[in-house]
């Protein structure tokens, strides 16, 4: 376990051990600013002296994988859980204020008059989220990040009929180039040919046996699942195969959108990187590590530098996000007997809001996610701790927190 530091200027240190925390905590050195992750600052003028800290960002759409890392440790690491309801919520804004407008039978119709749908640069609002999400995260981070290292694509078209390729290698000699694996499973939509399921282990079959003169092309490739690919070659199935070239017209790669404004907003921090999806994966087998997202950020984290370091989970957050208020204020439907309900009904009980950082009962810290209207305060449900608890058992924290940090217990 690690305990992060800032120093009284609001500036990262790297991060120290517990027992130095509690001395400077019991000496009056240092405060607590934030309990997850666990954050002093320290309360007299120091030195600003930090080591190189490399960020590695594994990008998805529902999740993204960090993980930063020193020459010597893994410093922290986690999974971001992007909001999913951008999309919906929008759709919803709209429909509403349709409505709306179609009632306003007096005013002459407006079309294309909001100046930022046109604008030349414009991402979604889902996906400029998505992107913001990931550049609230690394801030929030208590590290001194000088370098960024984000995966980019999945394989590199370039070299697919090239085998020998100058990247580092990690496998063995007579082992299929992970780039031309991915790019097989992709092009066939990561489906068996022969059972057409998509579930199970899958793999790239030489349509003509590199013992008898077949190449590592992609044209030589197709996508078996390991049972039918083992039957194929002990020669209880037959098939007549054909490999499929052109992977650029038959496949559109799966390409982050919104790169460019990320790559741009995460130069602030330091030097941006990009490697290939296939180079995460090469290095991530050749260190026996299972597929995750934070196991794939630690992965792009080390890629270049190569330190010494061994994974492990113990300073590893769960990142989600909620909102500090919202602008609606009835339900979509009117209730019978009651008519338009109003959406937010309990606000504020004892000083206490939804959002804010609880201690209960001086042992679980918990974070408020509604108020009843029983007088209570109810927290996420975890087996072992309590859901709801009254105002007088809690004591405030962190006043509403819109990132969430839950730490993975392994």
């Amino acid at each position: 376990m690690l305990v992060y530091v800032i120093n009284k200027n609001g500036n990262p240190l790297m991060p120290c051990k517990p027992a130095k925390a509690r001395k400077l905590l019991k000496s009056g050195k240092a405060t607590i600013v934030n309990h997850t992750p666990f954050t002093i600052q320290l309360t007299w003028n120091c030195e600003e002296h930090t080591q190189p800290v490399t960020i590695g960002i594994d990008k998805g759409a529902k999740r993204t994988g960090f993980c930063a890392v020193s020459k010597d440790r893994v410093l922290i690491s986690g999974i971001i859980e992007h909001r999913s309801d951008v999309k919906d919520k929008m759709s919803t804004r709209a429909a509403n204020r349709r409505q709306r407008r179609s009632r306003l039978w007096y005013r002459a119709p407006r079309f294309f008059n909001r100046s930022a749908s046109t604008r030349s640069g414009r991402l979604p609002p889902s996906i400029k989220t998505n992107v913001e999400e990931v550049l609230r995260v690394v801030k929030k981070l208590p590290l001194p990040i000088d370098h960024v290292i984000v995966e980019d694509v999945l394989v590199d078209i370039a070299k697919l009929n090239d085998p020998d390729l100058t990247a580092k290698d990690y496998q063995a000699s007579n082992r299929l180039h992970e780039n031309l694996r991915l790019a097989c499973l992709l092009r066939d939509g990561f489906t068996c040919r022969y059972c057409k399921k998509k579930n199970g282990k899958l793999e790239a079959h030489h349509i003509i046996p590199r013992s008898k003169g077949g190449k590592d092309t992609i044209l030589n490739l197709v996508t078996l699942c390991s049972t039918h690919h083992k039957a194929l070659h002990k020669g209880k199935i037959k098939m007549e195969l054909n490999g499929v070239g052109n992977l650029k017209d038959v496949i559109a790669q799966r390409t982050m959108q919104g790169k460019q404004s990320l790559y741009k907003l995460l130069s602030r921090f330091g030097e941006v990187k990009t490697i290939f999806g296939y180079q995460t994966a090469e290095y991530r087998k050749a260190l026996g590590l299972a597929k995750d997202h934070d196991v794939d950020a630690f992965c792009i984290a080390n890629y270049f530098s190569m330190y010494d370091l061994s994974y492990h989970k113990e300073n590893c957050f769960r990142v989600s996000f909620r909102p500090r208020q919202t602008r609606r204020c009835y339900h979509d439907l009117p209730k019978p007997g009651k008519g338009r309900v109003r959406y937010k009904v309990n606000e504020l009980l004892e000083g206490f809001r939804k959002g804010d950082i609880v201690m209960v009962k001086d042992h679980f810290i918990k974070q408020i996610n509604s108020i009843y209207s029983n007088g209570r305060l109810a927290f996420k449900r975890i087996k072992g701790e309590p859901a709801s608890a009254l105002p007088k058992n809690c004591r405030l924290l962190l006043k509403q927190k819109t990132i969430v940090f839950d730490a993975i217990k392994f």
